[in-house]
């Protein structure tokens, strides 16, 4: 197949497809720091935008909502799309429609025409992450994706912090409509080194597939229910029809989607690729890498600016710690991971993250920034070793063909998880500083609104509030601590890439029971009809057993490890299962044990009583 040759070209060609890997990895990382950059630097228009055009919050809100659903509903066809029409083909489209909308959404008067707009903005960039990885895992072999998703995974870290900081910076300065123009030039820039630099490849027999519409309807239902659902809870809360329903709604959807797929036969997303154990396991690992990571990083810049009462650039300046870890950390991992394997990397990753987690527990209102940035830092080294090797693990078991659908799938995992981490810590911090503060503290701090660095009191119960809402914070991050837990037992399934004396020895074998079937089979055909055997039957299945096997040799002698996940793995061993349930056990207690912590009963001060009773200004 085309996938197999460009990945594993002549070796006369290597030194160029080894230079090419990495051209390709710097055209992707630039459209997604584009589409990452941009979900996060909208955020901070918002108020700017409800007094320009003078609307209410919850109707600017949907400005952040319809780009996020319009992203979500496009992820399920990215795999599809890609092995019809070929990833650079998509790659380039998807960058020229976000661009199309990024000007168009600058240009905007209205909030209802800029919602429009976002939408448009939404349907290029759902494509753009899936697209570009889908690209990244065709061109590598599978003991190279290590390093290669490092660096897909610098703006997946950098973005979140990056994008409030400039967004607020340019608001201030200029005008939100600069946050949209600023796409433009890095958008054409993208698309020209598209059209120069990527190569196109392109599933031939998937060229063939007709278009699941069921599967579309419905995985995009599920998809939009569950996202759109996530994002209540802030505003209405988890008991409330707007979260319940469409969260209930996806996720029956998705029970049925997962049915008619299963019928299919050309199916939208392979149901049964979930069979491959260890793809599984990396994904589970990877939905809860996203849960825990994606809801902490809500956390700090909270924090910052509600109780130290940092601006909007000062705490994306601080922030910037955790992306130079990262940074700094994730280059060293994906070697690491290429050469041993994600199952000895992502825990050591986690262990750091758990570890840095914890440390945040202590946090006091007046912690130093010195301090801060510290345990930014190391939290940073923690996401470089365990969020970009956990993702790259997830493909290393998977036959070629099917790579372009799992990226699909993974990607509406981490959109799922990432949602669901936000949805669960912001409910836990709200829950957590209500709990915390002293009786009459919210009626008192309610002129800074939920900023208390702003709030109009006298000094000594201004700091007692301070200190209160930051328990209220420490007690969140022993949840996130226990949310991290629960990750380490799938570290155990995770396998690494064959190495190549591997590849070729199965491929020998395969040839050599391939010509052994196929001499039995022209045998059979000279031979006598028996009680026993019947040629006429026994030879057309001897005789293509014989052809698949000598076809897969050779596939596997041409390709090498890139094609690796046509090589079966065992199953876990005794050991292996056996090691895995006391790691399950030893993760669910600890996970129980600091959740309990974060959620003890707090030791409340009382307000003096003149403060509590008075009125606020």
């Amino acid at each position: 197949m085309s996938t197999l040759q460009e990945a594993a070209p002549a070796p006369a060609d290597r030194a160029a497809r080894l230079d090419y890997k990495w051209v390709a990895s710097g055209v992707v990382m630039l459209g997604a720091v584009m589409v990452i950059l941009d979900q996060t630097v909208v955020n901070v228009a918002l108020p700017t935008l409800e007094s320009d055009f003078g609307v209410s919050l919850s109707s600017v809100q949907w400005i952040v909502t319809g780009y996020t659903l319009a992203l979500a509903s496009v992820i399920p066809l990215a795999g599809w799309i890609t092995d019809r029409y070929g990833s650079k083909r998509v790659f380039i489209v998807s960058q020229v429609l976000f661009v199309a909308g990024s000007v168009l959404c600058g240009l905007a008067r209205s909030n209802e025409v800029l919602i429009a707009f976002r939408v448009l903005q939404g349907l290029g960039g759902g494509l753009i992450m899936p697209v570009g990885m889908a690209t990244l895992m065709s061109v590598t072999r599978p003991d190279e994706r290590g390093r290669v998703m490092s660096v897909l995974g610098v703006p997946m870290l950098i973005g979140p912090v990056l994008g409030p900081t400039l967004g607020g910076w340019l608001i201030q300065a200029v005008s939100w409509r600069l946050i949209f123009y600023l796409n433009v030039p890095i958008g054409i820039v993208g698309v020209i080194m598209a059209l120069l630099l990527l190569r196109d490849s392109r599933n031939p027999l998937a060229r063939r597939e007709p278009l699941d519409v069921g599967g579309m309807l419905l995985a995009t239902g599920s998809v939009v229910g569950m996202v759109y659902g996530l994002s209540q809870p802030s505003t209405y809360g988890w008991d409330a029809w707007q979260t319940i329903v469409p969260l209930v709604g996806g996720a029956l959807l998705l029970v049925v989607f997962c049915l008619y797929e299963l019928r299919q036969e050309h199916p939208l997303i392979d149901i049964r690729i979930f069979r491959d154990g260890a793809f599984s396991a990396a994904l589970s690992l990877n939905f809860l890498v996203a849960l825990s990571l994606f809801g902490a990083i809500l956390l700090f810049p909270l924090f910052l600016q509600q109780i130290q009462g940092y601006s909007a650039l000062d705490a994306g300046l601080v922030l910037g710690a955790q992306g130079l870890g990262a940074g700094l950390m994730m280059p060293i991992a994906g070697n690491l991971t290429d050469r041993v394997g994600a199952r000895w990397v992502v825990p050591i990753g986690l262990a750091i993250l758990a570890g840095s987690t914890v440390w945040m527990t202590t946090l006091a209102a007046d912690t130093s920034r010195g301090m801060i940035f510290a345990m930014l830092f190391v939290r940073g080294l923690g996401m470089g070793f365990a969020m970009m090797p956990s993702m790259s693990s997830a493909y290393v078991t998977l036959a070629p063909p099917l790579i372009a659908r799992a990226t699909s799938v993974a990607n509406v995992v981490q959109r799922v998880a990432s949602g669901l981490g936000i949805a669960i810590m912001a409910t836990v911090l709200s829950a957590r500083i209500s709990a915390n503060l002293p009786h009459g503290a919210g009626a008192a701090a309610a002129a800074g609104g939920s900023n208390l660095a702003a709030a109009h009191l006298p000094p000594q119960v201004k700091a007692m509030v301070l200190e209160q809402a930051t328990k209220g914070f420490d007690d969140t991050f022993w949840v996130a601590a226990g949310l991290i837990a629960l990750a380490f037992p799938l570290t155990i399934l995770l396998r690494r890439a064959l190495r190549p004396q591997e590849v070729r020895r199965y491929a020998l074998r395969q040839l050599t029971e391939g010509i052994v079937l196929g001499a039995a089979a022209r045998r059979l055909r000279r031979a006598a009809p028996s009680a026993r055997l019947e040629p006429e039957r026994a030879v057309p299945v001897l005789s293509q057993e014989a052809l698949t096997r000598l076809r897969k040799g050779q596939t596997l002698l041409r390709a090498g490890t890139a094609a690796g996940g046509l090589v079966p793995r065992p199953r876990p061993g005794l050991a292996t299962r056996v090691s895995f349930a006391v790691v399950v056990v030893a993760a669910v207690v600890a996970m129980v044990a600091a959740t309990a912590h974060g959620y003890r009963t707090p030791v409340v001060p009382s307000l003096p009583r003149a403060v509590a009773q008075a009125p606020a200004r």
